[in-house]
């Protein structure tokens, strides 16, 4: 119930319409009470015989049935858009908060169930909200009304319609425990099933040259078995109350006509008013047999909130807050046109903890440095210059830029001065040229086409039937591994960083594209702090000074030709192997 209570806030940032449909309710359920007390004049007046009265009353019954009928129509309609708002809201909130989140949060979490938990664990709260939420409210309303009706006509035979209450409330009490923990394993098992799907669909060539389609469809089968099993094991749950609280409401049906019948025998009720008084008790009977249904929706709802509020709970990257949602960044800013200083002081790091990935690192890199950065799959390259832009927080020691610590920079502001160039380019499913602007989409076409001609892409692009227009496809699959790599570079040269990292970004491109590369790169590194990454040292042979990583240590420093002079050093048995495999390309 405290996930709901959390929900609160939501709807006071929508209060207004929370009256209008509150309002809307309270009208149509005193209209609906009205009725049964114009039965009991129609039933008045046929006793006494006089059915010239009877029509202005039948009139009555039917103008408070379309009172109803519009107010209820209003009533759902603005419901609707109540939990829909509400719904837009929380998604937006879960959407920043995820934007927000540590990397280490995404290295620990497979993308289907995040998806899941986004989309599938939203929808109970959206029908909690839209209708669950209006339901009760109503229900409530129609009990409390009917209550008061019944004590007036005749207390003892509400008392004795009351019965049944304690019966229905235990049952709700009893199957809504036993519906929630199957409900929040059902949950998980589609998130389960949501993440072998994302999997399977990801690496769906991998799949069909590997033909294992039928392997594949079978584990998804298995899974979908199971979110079925689940769910069904949670659904006769559900079923399981309407037959009970069915055989409660008969029996009160019986006591209240045996009762009743009494009464009118004593003379201490009319037939009118015992006919009324039925219908007011299948009204009352309404709520009360809705009560398997609120509980069940809310249940659902709970357990959907439960998992959501668990990733709002996730603690977001540290110096950075977002106002509202407007997105508007807060916090210290770094000096404006940062001269690109970065050293590192006794810095530990690992991906996971008691793994260490660098251990006691000190580096001092001067602005405009160019700093090749050499070293065996898995010694640390790429972890030294994640912590560059605060991808990840060392566990021990500090990085600087400009003499100051990363924690007291604002992230979205010092990243804006920091471009990076993946490994494994990552693009969107949409055009070139969206692709490129992704960081400054305010850039003009001089701008874009300057930032694609110093990747060596301008001319590829211009072949293009649509040029800069062409959509590129779900993570750039229309493109060859080497004009994505380039096309992530032309991304990165756009946002014109003080400090540059280039992380192997030659691997997928020929011998002569990287020549180009490398000839149009060297302009733009003047005057700019920038980390190349590569294991291969004529990839770095442009650098001011190179380091050699093994196992997470410095092993190596100094320029080119100091490393090559290194009899036995690292970078010149590389050099020498590299040459004697023909992997030098120039």
């Amino acid at each position: 119930m405290r996930s709901i209570l959390r929900l609160l806030p939501y709807l006071r940032e929508s209060r207004r319409l929370l009256l209008v449909v509150l309002v809307l309710s309270v009208l149509s359920q005193a209209a609906l009470l009205l009725t049964p007390k114009v039965i009991q004049k129609i039933v008045e007046n046929a006793l006494e015989k006089t059915p010239e009265n009877i029509a202005p009353w039948a009139l009555l019954i039917l103008g408070l049935a379309i009172i109803k009928g519009g107010l209820s129509a209003a009533e759902t309609l603005m419901g609707t858009r109540l939990g829909q708002r509400i719904l837009l809201n929380l998604r937006q909130d879960i959407y920043a908060h995820l934007c927000r989140l540590k990397l280490r949060f995404f290295d620990g979490i497979r993308s289907g169930e995040l998806l899941s938990r986004v989309t599938a664990d939203l929808e109970p709260i959206d029908t909690f909200f839209s209708w669950g939420a209006r339901l009760i409210f109503r229900s409530v309303l129609l009990f409390i009304g009917v209550l008061i009706f019944c004590f007036s006509m005749n207390a003892k035979l509400t008392l004795v319609s009351l019965s049944i209450v304690p019966l229905i409330s235990i049952t709700a009490f009893m199957l809504g425990m036993r519906i929630r923990p199957t409900w929040q394993t059902a949950r998980e098992k589609v998130g389960d099933f949501t993440s072998a799907l994302e999997e399977t669909l990801s690496g769906i060539r991998v799949v069909k040259m590997c033909t294992q389609e039928q392997n594949e469809t079978a584990k998804l089968t298995r899974s979908s078995e199971s979110v079925r099993e689940k769910t069904w094991r949670s659904n006769r749950i559900d079923a399981a109350y309407h037959p009970i609280t069915g055989l409660w409401a008969g029996l009160a049906g019986l006591m209240i006509l045996a009762y009743g019948g009494s009464l009118i025998i004593a003379g201490e009720l009319t037939l009118p008013e015992y006919v009324a008084f039925e219908i007011y008790l299948l009204l009352l009977l309404v709520p009360m047999r809705m009560m398997g249904w609120m509980v069940s929706g809310m249940q659902r709802a709970i357990v959907g909130a439960q998992r959501i509020f668990v990733l709002l709970e996730e603690e977001p990257e540290p110096g950075i807050e977002i106002r509202g949602r407007e997105g508007e960044a807060v916090g210290i800013s770094p000096a404006e046109g940062i001269q690109g200083r970065v050293t590192f002081e006794d810095v530990a790091f690992g991906y996971r903890e008691g793994e260490p990935v660098l251990s006691n690192l000190n580096l001092e890199v001067q602005p405009g440095e160019i700093v090749g950065i050499l070293g065996p799959t898995g010694s640390g390259k790429s972890a030294l210059v994640a912590l560059i832009s605060r991808l990840y927080d060392p566990s021990q020691g500090r990085v600087l830029i400009d003499g100051e610590d990363l924690k007291k920079y604002d992230l979205r502001r010092l990243r804006r001065q920091i471009g990076m160039v993946f490994q494994e380019p990552f693009l969107f499913s949409g055009t070139i040229r969206e692709n490129i602007t992704f960081g400054r989409p305010e850039a003009s076409e001089e701008e874009i086409e300057e930032a694609a001609k110093r990747a060596a892409l301008h001319e590829f692009i211009v072949g293009l039937e649509r040029g800069y227009e062409t959509i590129i496809g779900e993570r750039g699959l229309n493109l060859s591994g080497g004009q994505q790599q380039r096309l992530a570079l032309a991304r990165t040269l756009l946002t014109d960083p003080r400090i540059l990292i280039l992380d192997d970004y030659t691997s997928s491109v020929d011998a002569h594209t990287e020549f180009l590369i490398q000839q149009a790169l060297q302009e733009l590194m003047m005057g700019r702090t920038t980390f190349i990454i590569s294991q291969r040292a004529a990839s770095v042979s442009i650098a001011d000074k190179i380091i050699v990583i093994d196992e997470g240590e410095i092993v190596e420093e100094g320029s080119p030709e100091e490393l090559a002079a290194i009899a036995d050093g690292h970078y010149r048995r590389l050099l020498e192997v590299q040459k004697s495999l023909g992997v030098e390309k120039h």
